[in-house]
């Protein structure tokens, strides 16, 4: 009997370990997200003296913003751990204001959810179940658009 019952825990999910270790993953991996749009934020800046329109202004404010952002989601998965819903309604509180849409928040997380470097798979598994959670979340607490 206690062999089916550890083979029946097995099948319910990654462990609060493994979910605390993929939160903490998926965290890093939003901090290097967001490191890399910093670097393309600074770049674009950096163009601005070559381009006679507001269109190098504009991205590398949008790529500064999705920076931020980044850091927003990564800050609350760390100070949520293992409560990744509470770390989505935190998170949508903060970035609601700010001039960001789902659509490119989900991307990134995306990209997040896929790059952690470690050689724990149990933790690589649970960062993609964070991902998840906290993405169904922050759909459910973003505030509709005005209008919808």
């Amino acid at each position: 009997m206690e062999a089916e019952d550890a083979f029946s825990m097995d099948m319910m999910g990654p462990s609060a370990e493994d979910r605390a270790n993929g939160a903490a993953l998926l965290s890093a991996a939003l901090v290097r997200e967001a490191d890399a749009l910093a670097q393309a934020a600074a770049g674009l800046r950096a163009t601005l003296d070559l381009a006679d329109q507001d269109l190098p202004r504009d991205e590398a404010r949008r790529a500064a913003a999705m920076a931020a952002a980044l850091l927003v989601i990564a800050r609350q998965l760390r100070c949520q751990v293992g409560d990744a819903t509470r770390a989505a309604q935190a998170s949508a509180t903060v970035l609601a204001p700010m001039a960001i849409a789902l659509p490119e928040i989900s991307a990134a997380l995306r990209a997040a959810a896929l790059m952690p470097i470690s050689d724990d798979g149990a933790a690589r598994i649970a960062a993609g179940v964070v991902a998840e959670t906290f993405w169904n979340a922050l759909r459910a607490a973003w505030p509709a658009a005005p209008g919808a």
